[in-house]
């Protein structure tokens, strides 16, 4: 047995900061730039009849570009709709766990991270890896993340936009490499 200490910084995407620290006002941009794809405040949304559902569009979009970066990973997903709904209400759910939103039962603004963010986040790692998942694979997800919300919503995904939404990435990889690579070690997979 290894006498090594684990570094699960190592599996983390270059362009993760393993010491996320998200200001108030980053929460706040997420939060906003969410609300424009939910309220289907986008153009591409906006010109095409197909698809009702603003978040549905969005997960679409997501597929598509993530499989753009990895083709390999279209054989993980059978059904790309029923995928890009369950993604989005993920999203969804999770960023209602963050600072930036508004609390349903006191009506303030939330202030801190919601504390049942971290233990979903620790399972939704655990339970990737039995579909499959390497934690190389939250690179490309990351990336596929961004460009989305880059591709969607053009000029209100500025700069400042754009580094806080790669900190709250930052923040979930940091929570979910660890647990992905220590549950990868455990059942004998290839990390």
């Amino acid at each position: 047995m290894s006498t090594q200490p684990f570094d699960p910084t190592k599996y983390y995407p270059s362009y993760v900061n393993p010491n996320p620290q998200l200001t108030p006002e980053q929460f706040r941009q997420i939060q906003n730039s969410w609300k424009l794809v939910k309220d289907g405040q986008f153009d591409d949304f906006k010109q095409q009849e197909l698809i009702s559902d603003s978040l549905g569009f969005w997960g679409l979009e997501f597929y598509e570009i993530l499989f753009e970066l990895d083709p390999a990973l279209k054989l993980m997903f059978k059904n790309k709709f029923n995928q890009s709904r369950m993604l989005t209400q993920m999203v969804d759910a999770a960023l209602g766990l963050l600072p930036g939103t508004i609390d349903p039962f006191l009506g303030d603004e939330k202030t801190e991270l919601d504390p049942k963010l971290i233990p979903i986040l620790v399972d939704l790692a655990s339970k990737h890896v039995s579909y499959n998942v390497k934690a190389s694979h939250y690179h490309t997800v990351g990336l596929a993340l961004v460009r989305t919300l880059e591709k969607t919503l053009k000029n209100n995904f500025d700069k400042e936009t754009k580094a806080a939404w790669l900190e709250l990435w930052s923040l979930m990889c940091t929570v979910m490499i660890p647990e992905h690579v220590k549950k990868t070690q455990e059942l004998g997979l290839e990390v």
